[in-house]
C-alpha cells in the first residue's frame, strides 16, 4: 500500500512523501551509506536539523538535551554542539560518558561534540539533579530513544527522564522537541509505552514513519516536520 502524505519540512517547504515502515527506513539508510553518504554525516545533518527546529521553537533560554546511549542520542550530541556554537546555554544529559558509548556513529558524534565543548554535560544524574536542570529549561530536546523502540515499558533511568521532562512541560511551560520519534512511542504502530514523551514538535529524519501518522500517536508527536537529510 502506498502511504503518501503532504509533510512540512524544516526549511519551510512542503513535500509529498511516502511514510515508511521501520525496516524500510533501515534499508534506506544503508542504501544512502552505500552511495557515499556516511551514517555519521547523516547524523550530523540530523542533529543540525534538530538544532534548527529548537531555534525556531524558542530563540532564547536554556536548552536541556536528553541524550540516550544509541544513535538517537547521537543526534542530540550534535544538536547540543550546534546550539552551543550559536550561543545558547546548553546542558546535555547522558547516562553514559561519550567514550563508553557502544553504538556507532553515536560514539563518534558524541566524542567530537564533547571535545569541541561549549556546553555542560550532566552524566548519570539522580532525580533531583535532573529535575533541577529541567526546571530552568526553555526547551527540552528528547533524543533518548529512537525508532527501534518497540516495548510496553521504558527501562530506568529513561522512564523517569521521560516523566520529569513531561512534568517540566506541564508545570513550567518548557517546550519539548523530539528527535525522529518521541521516546516511548512505537514508530511502527503508533502505540505508546507506559512512559512516553509528550512533544510539542517532532523532527522526523529522512521520511515519516508510519506510526507517527497514527491517530494514537498524535498526543505525543505534536507538530511533525521532516528533515530530508539528502
Amino acid at each position: 500500500m502506498q502511504r503518501f502524505t503532504s509533510m512540512p519540512c524544516i526549511d519551510g517547504t512542503e513535500r509529498e512523501v511516502r511514510a515508511l515502515d521501520i525496516a524500510e527506513v533501515v534499508a534506506l539508510e544503508q542504501r544512502i551509506a552505500n552511495e557515499g553518504t556516511s551514517l555519521l554525516k547523516l547524523m550530523t545533518r540530523a542533529g543540525s536539523a534538530l538544532a534548527q527546529e529548537v531555534e525556531k521553537a524558542t530563540p532564547d533560554g536554556r536548552v536541556v538535551v536528553l541524550a540516550g546511549s544509541g544513535n538517537n542520542g547521537g543526534d542530540g550530541w550534535v544538536a547540543a554542539a550546534k546550539l552551543a556554537e550559536a550561543g545558547r546555554d546548553v546542558i546535555l544529559v547522558t547516562k553514559t560518558a561519550p567514550a563508553e558509548l557502544n553504538a556507532e556513529p553515536a560514539r563518534a558524534a558524541a566524542m567530537d561534540a564533547f571535545t569541541c565543548g561549549g556546553f555542560k554535560v550532566l552524566t548519570a544524574p539522580n532525580r533531583r539533579q535532573l529535575a533541577e536542570a529541567l526546571e530552568g529549561a526553555s526547551v527540552i530536546v528528547d533524543a533518548i530513544l529512537g525508532t527501534g523502540f518497540a516495548h510496553d515499558q521504558v527501562r530506568e533511568p529513561y522512564n523517569w527522564w521521560i516523566h520529569l521532562a513531561n512534568a517540566a512541560r506541564s508545570d513550567h511551560g518548557a517546550t519539548i522537541v523530539a528527535a525522529d520519534c518521541p521516546s516511548g512511542l512505537n514508530a511502527q504502530t503508533g502505540t505508546s509505552a507506559s512512559e512516553c514523551i509528550e512533544a510539542d514538535a517532532t523532527v522526523t529524519m529522512l521520511a515519516p514513519k508510519v506510526g507517527l501518522l497514527a491517530p494514537t500517536a498524535q498526543p505525543y508527536v505534536g507538530a511533525l516536520a521532516l528533515a530530508p537529510l539528502v
